[in-house]
């Protein structure tokens, strides 16, 4: 199998951008919609209550916990319900969280909280799983960039509206605005997403064999992808949590830090884009392969000059896009040495470590943090450089595995 196919043997992108695709990209957009003011006007909202910020950390760590668990279930739905109907209790997911606004006990908060953050990983597991059973042959790539910006695509459309209701009207309208919006989700995906052609092969699970990832879980190829996310998400939690961190400790101003997220924004999402036609011109190994380097560029970076206002803000944007961008090649490495049958559990496997590497990042990055400003990123940095090794690893025994290799879109 080869992992790209010359561009005379394939149609032009638009003539690929049919009924499912489009869809999906659409529901993706208004997830994106909803979940953008939710992230932002949640912890505002609990202290607008009177609570204390011990309690939004302990609700955030719940819902945390919540998509941690969702990883795991949401990728033996998705193999086993289906794509259509995984997707479907994700929105339902964003429905309830909604519902948070409306409510001013912590604890119905806390749990309705929570379920959000079961929906926003079943979601993200179904949504991945359909990805790569609709897209076109040779276009895998492109396709994902597009579904990943629908989540930042649509926090920028949602966020200027949010706002507007909320100095305004308050949060009950702010509410009510986004339950109708995410039950005009769930309408679009029961009436409008067709459901995804590998879904005739769906099949009951043995739940006694850990939902179904009991096999998979040993599988050498998904423990090098877990290794694959594991590492670049660690320097990823560490340089959102401590970048903005390192450019106040240079001096940088308020304005400066707000630019420094906007750029890095900007950057990425082009990134995505050039990298993603690039994984289906010249194979997601090499385009894997440039952004672990960037990234290691990047972090190493922050490492060797963390208190220099200028390269902080050069390293963390370009440590930003690069992470952004391995995101954005994930389901063209999992495409290689998987099945469509099997992908929403390889996937969920993944995404659990996506997890707990934001979680472990995110912790040992504050407390490395304390005994040096650069030290979190040479030793996530020089952790990284593995992964450039563990990916021409992984393409070597995924050659070698008995199984079949897929192409995107082999269904």
């Amino acid at each position: 199998m080869g992992e790209t196919s010359s561009s005379e043997q394939r149609p032009p992108f638009w003539q690929t951008l049919n009924r499912p695709v489009v869809t999906l990209l659409l529901l993706q957009l208004m997830s994106g919609m909803i979940l953008s003011p939710h992230r932002t006007f949640f912890p505002i909202y609990i202290k607008d209550l009177g609570y204390s910020a011990i309690v939004i950390a302990n609700i955030a760590t719940a819902n945390q916990v919540a998509g941690l668990i969702a990883s795991l279930v949401g990728g033996s739905l998705s193999d086993s319900l289906g794509r259509k109907a995984t997707l479907l209790l994700g929105n339902l997911g964003y429905l309830v969280a909604s519902l948070v606004f409306l409510s001013h006990s912590p604890g119905w908060i806390a749990v309705l909280w929570t379920i959000g953050g079961l929906g926003l990983g079943v979601h993200t597991l179904g949504g991945q799983s359909y990805l790569m059973d609709v897209a076109a042959r040779g276009y895998l790539g492109l396709v994902s960039a597009l579904f990943n910006w629908g989540y930042t695509l649509g926090g920028a459309l949602a966020s200027p509206i949010a706002g507007l209701l909320l100095e305004r009207s308050g949060y009950t309208l702010f509410a009510w605005v986004l339950i109708g919006f995410a039950l005009l989700t769930v309408a679009v995906n029961q009436f409008v997403l067709p459901r995804s052609p590998v879904e005739r092969h769906a099949r009951r699970l043995d739940l006694k064999r850990f939902l179904g990832y009991g096999d998979i879980a040993a599988r050498r190829t998904v423990v090098l992808l877990s290794a694959l996310r594991f590492l670049p998400t660690l320097a990823y939690a560490m340089m959102g949590l401590l970048v903005p961190l390192l450019l106040d400790a240079a001096g940088a101003s308020k304005t400066v830090i707000a630019w420094y997220a906007t750029v890095s924004f900007v950057v990425a999402a082009l990134s995505q884009l050039v990298v993603g036609r690039a994984a289906d011109r010249w194979g997601a190994k090499l385009a894997t392969a440039a952004m672990f380097t960037a990234l290691i560029a990047g972090v190493l970076g922050l490492a060797a000059w963390p208190s220099h206002l200028w390269l902080v803000f050069a390293s963390g944007t370009l440590g930003i896009a690069a992470a952004w961008s391995l995101s954005t090649l994930l389901p063209s490495l999992v495409a290689v040495a998987t099945v469509p049958e099997e992908r929403g559990r390889v996937l969920g496997f993944i995404h659990l470590w996506w997890n707990v590497a934001m979680i472990v990042g995110s912790m040992a990055g504050g407390v490395l943090f304390e005994l040096g400003h650069g030290l979190p990123f040479w030793i996530s940095g020089t952790i990284n450089l593995l992964s450039l090794v563990l990916l021409f690893v992984y393409y070597r025994v995924a050659e070698g595995e008995a199984r079949p290799l897929q192409e995107p879109g082999d269904v």
